[in-house]
């Protein structure tokens, strides 16, 4: 999935260090405020409060940027309340924003065992919920800590997780009082090392009481330990099976008390039925309903890609594949029969259709769309979108419009990896009950002067009742009609601001895409990781005073 740059690793992070002094009033107002990853429990990525529509975008303008500290492929997603933005960044750090100055109010550090950064920083998005009647906030690290604060900075508790080599890039979902808590780990990167034993990782979900941190359950989603599958070089070990990670969002099922996750490849072989694909738990004990695989056999880890070169190439529309990036049977970590890496990075999302009916809907890297059955995983129908590859395929996350009775799918489609087929990169727009194509928007041409651009549409889009806001790998940030896809604004991200911290530099959109709330859209420009050009700006655009009326009805 995500594909990750290597990191130090063996840190602990345990706590947080005093708030450092604020430039604004540091007390954040938290009567409201956004409600997880996917805006909802359902993780349908739909803002319905905001008074931004089709008639007055074209008057968002830029209102600030900040400059994200510690690295050029910032990774978290903010949680925003009255007058709040908290976002997590590569430096291991907290921040709480004035929305409307983007002036800080306070940071606060994670920290591991040795009083250091926690490696890899903030990975998740950052979520609220309410516990027992105060705002808590919830992220978690590329070490693999899930923290708790409180709106000031303060740590209420952490929580280790005792996988092997675990990270969390899947924001957590608070939902009745607990945590569900989405694991992956760092084995599938480490395994390039052809001295490191491949591979012991099971994918894990973890629920933690949201009060205290207490661990309530855990479930693997890989069912048998690894074992000894063999050896190369007379002393490395390989193992397996492996893998199945959970890299993104669980999404609630609140009438049945469930919790779904997408899962991704195993990473070593023998491979199981539970990789790439949806699985349906039990949230009061984890125990699995259902499980539904939409690719077989899908054994895969970075020892298979045995060249970085093609990041650094440029893919134009008649670009059906390139051997830049192969399959490498010669290095040992890899697995024979290495399969295509068509995991579900997109969490799965929670919908009904305009005749009421229940569905789930899924995105996945292979560049299909799929709707199941919510209470037993059969499948209602599959799209197929494009060529699918290393990255997508529907990469991030999609986002619905039960209204209109449509699912918003952006499709990366960079043409890396053993994959064949239309490379069609860019928005689509299907019907929710039949998966029908109703408009597509094509990724643009803007990467001729541009290095390390990509077109496609990697990030996860959201919806308002009138628009479509998505990013894409070239810097071009968008809104789109909700019904039928025209351009409506449009804004080139690709270049340097002048931020409220100093100088912000904007270039791929990635990751987990733009926010809306009110009358401001906030999204994260630049993401370095896979050869892609990288960045540092979190920008603000809103409407001027005039043009911030109340939609009507």
């Amino acid at each position: 999935m995500q594909r990750l740059c290597l990191a130090a690793l063996g840190l602990l992070a345990l706590g947080a260090e005093a708030p450092a002094a604020a430039d604004c009033e540091s007390k954040p107002g938290v009567e409201s405020f956004t409600q997880g990853w996917g805006l909802d429990a359902r993780n349908t990525r739909f803002q319905a409060d905001t008074v931004i529509d089709r008639d007055n975008v074209e008057d968002l303008r830029l209102a600030w940027a900040f400059a994200l500290p510690g690295g050029q492929s910032p990774h978290s997603y903010p949680a925003v309340t009255e007058d709040t933005l908290f976002i997590g960044t590569q430096s291991g750090e907290l921040f709480a924003l004035d929305r409307e100055t983007g002036c800080t109010r306070w940071n606060s550090g994670v920290r591991d065992a040795a009083g250091g950064i926690a490696p890899d920083g903030i990975r998740s998005g950052v979520i609220m919920g309410a516990v027992d009647g105060r705002a808590r906030l919830f992220f978690g690290t590329g070490g693999g800590l899930v923290h708790a604060m409180d709106a000031g900075g303060d740590v209420v508790w952490s929580f280790q997780v005792e996988e092997p080599n675990a990270m969390i890039t899947g924001t957590p979902l608070f939902h009745a009082g607990r945590l569900f808590v989405p694991v992956s780990s760092y084995e599938l990167a480490l395994a390039m090392n052809p001295l490191y034993a491949c591979c012991k990782f099971r994918g894990t979900i973890l629920a933690l009481d949201a009060a205290t941190g207490e661990l309530l359950w855990r479930t693997h989603t890989v069912d048998e330990v690894a074992q000894v599958t063999g050896s190369h070089w007379g002393f490395v070990k390989e193992w397996g099976p492996s893998g199945a990670p959970v890299w993104s969002a669980p999404t609630a099922d609140r009438e049945r008390g469930w919790v779904f996750v997408g899962t991704g490849e195993n990473y070593t072989a023998p491979a199981t039925d539970t990789s790439d694909a949806i699985l349906a738990l039990r949230a009061q004990d984890g125990s699995r309903v259902w499980s539904r695989q939409f690719t077989e056999n899908d054994a895969f880890n970075m020892g298979c890609v045995i060249s970085a070169s093609h990041w650094s190439r440029q893919f134009t529309e008649n670009d059906a594949f390139n051997m830049g990036c192969v399959i490498s049977a010669s290095h040992p970590n890899c697995p024979d029969d290495a399969g295509p890496d068509y995991d579900f990075g997109a969490p799965p999302i929670l919908a009904k259709t305009p005749t009421g009916k229940a569905v789930l809907l899924a995105g996945q890297k292979s560049g299909g769309v799929h709707a199941m059955r919510p209470d037993t995983g059969a499948v209602l129908w599959t799209r197929q979108l494009g060529r699918g590859g290393y990255l997508g395929g529907v990469h991030w996350g999609m986002a619905v419009h039960e209204g209109l009775g449509l699912v918003y799918a952006p499709m990366n489609d960079t043409p890396v990896g053993p994959a064949a087929g239309e490379w069609r990169p860019g928005l689509h727009a299907l019907a929710i009950e039949t998966g029908e194509e109703r408009w597509f928007v094509p990724a643009g041409k803007r990467c001729d002067e541009r290095e390390a651009c990509f077109p496609g549409f990697s990030a996860a889009v959201t919806a308002t009742p009138e628009l479509v806001f998505a990013g894409a790998l070239d810097g071009h940030f968008a809104a789109y009609d909700a019904e039928n896809g025209n351009l409506l604004w449009e804004f080139d991200t690709w270049r340097e601001f002048d931020a409220v911290n100093g100088r912000a530099t904007g270039a791929a959109i990635d990751v987990h895409g733009p926010m809306v709330v009110g009358d401001t859209v906030f999204v994260q420009s630049g993401y370095g990781e896979h050869g892609q050009a990288g960045g540092n700006a979190l920008l603000a655009f809103r409407l001027p005073a005039g043009r911030r009326d109340a939609p009507d009805g």
